[in-house]
């Protein structure tokens, strides 16, 4: 029995780091993905699991997570990992074939991108600071138990900055769920990662969630503001040209039809970019303003998680936003100028 670990992969070394692969299995491996959530409780008994993909099911019943642990695989992987995953908090987990142009390593890996995905597609209904911190791949290599380990050095926080338990129901799960699989997928090789996810071959919505997640977990809130409004660039810009004003209108006009909504949509996003404007020119905050740092981090990942969502489940709406510039500028102005205005 032996244990293969590879603790603390940061994403900015990712690309890095795969190019230092291992090889490939030659023959389809019998493996079982498990990782434990933290701070999240679900109240209802989940059985043997509700399916977030395919492959996919999370579970909150000891009982039947106990069943995929193999005594030779707890002695590996450690009696506290394996308490922690027998305590009740639910835990996703699947059982499969590794993919024969991928080494465990690299399965196991995989598996916690789509982990990661699923937590923010969680995101998209509730702000939360859902967290898989460690991953497991449990299988037999040349007839012996054998486990690797792994975690993606990403921890969220919620809109304040805070991890806090967050109790959500089945009910919103399967919300959730259902969100996750109609509008989420994600590449069958992801190996080695891109130099950078923000290209022109990727939609505005896809670089806005990235960068969403890349906001919710930086522990630093004025940083956290910077990412944020970059996303709303992402989302609503089309030129450098008065882009504070332009944000601002154009942010507000498409959540809100009431001038009071609208007026008071307008100032807090302005008010965020002159923060963000702050931040990355490198001027310093006051302590006397961390308040309202912490207030605007909170309205910026409300408006953000508002549009994503109905850009994730409004196909007209989001075909919108994957027009050429020119043809968005003009739906813009529409909405601005229109009879609600």
């Amino acid at each position: 029995m032996h244990s293969k670990q590879n603790r603390g992969l940061s994403p900015v070394l990712q690309a890095v780091y795969f190019h230092l692969r291992a090889q490939p299995a030659t023959s389809r491996m019998k493996a079982t993905f498990i990782a434990l959530l933290h701070d999240v409780d679900i109240s209802d008994d989940l059985g043997v699991g509700d399916k977030i993909n395919g492959q996919m099911r999370i579970s909150n019943n000891p009982s039947v997570i106990s069943k995929l642990i193999s005594s030779a695989h707890r002695t590996i992987i450690g009696k506290m990992e394996v308490a922690s995953l027998l305590n009740g908090q639910p835990v996703i987990y699947c059982e499969y074939e590794v993919p024969a142009d991928q080494t465990p390593i690299e399965s196991l890996t995989s598996k916690l991108y789509e982990v990661q995905s699923f937590l923010l597609t969680t995101w998209t209904i509730r702000d939360n600071s859902i967290n898989c911190e460690m991953g497991f791949l449990l299988y037999d290599e040349d007839g012996l138990a054998t486990a690797s380990s792994n975690f993606i050095a990403h921890l969220y926080s919620d809109s304040q900055g805070k991890k806090q338990i967050i109790r959500i129901t089945r009910e919103e799960l399967r919300v959730m769920r259902n969100l996750y699989r109609n509008a989420i997928s994600m590449p069958e090789h992801p190996f080695p990662r891109p130099t950078s996810q923000l290209t022109s071959e990727h939609t505005r919505l896809t670089r806005a969630f990235y960068l969403v997640n890349a906001a919710r977990g930086d522990s630093d809130l004025a940083m956290r503001v910077a990412h944020y409004c970059t996303a709303f660039e992402t989302l609503f810009a089309t030129s450098q040209t008065e882009l504070a004003h332009q944000l601002s209108e154009r942010v507000t006009c498409f959540l809100h039809s009431a001038p009071g909504e609208r007026l008071e949509t307008y100032r807090k996003v302005k008010q965020a970019y002159a923060l963000r404007s702050k931040v990355v020119h490198g001027s310093t905050i006051r302590n006397n303003k961390l308040i309202e740092i912490i207030e605007t981090s909170v309205f910026c990942d409300d408006v953000l998680r508002s549009i994503i969502f109905k850009l994730m489940t409004d196909s007209a709406t989001r075909l919108i936003f994957e027009k050429r510039a020119e043809a968005f500028d003009e739906h813009m102005l529409k909405t601005i100028f229109s009879a609600g205005a």
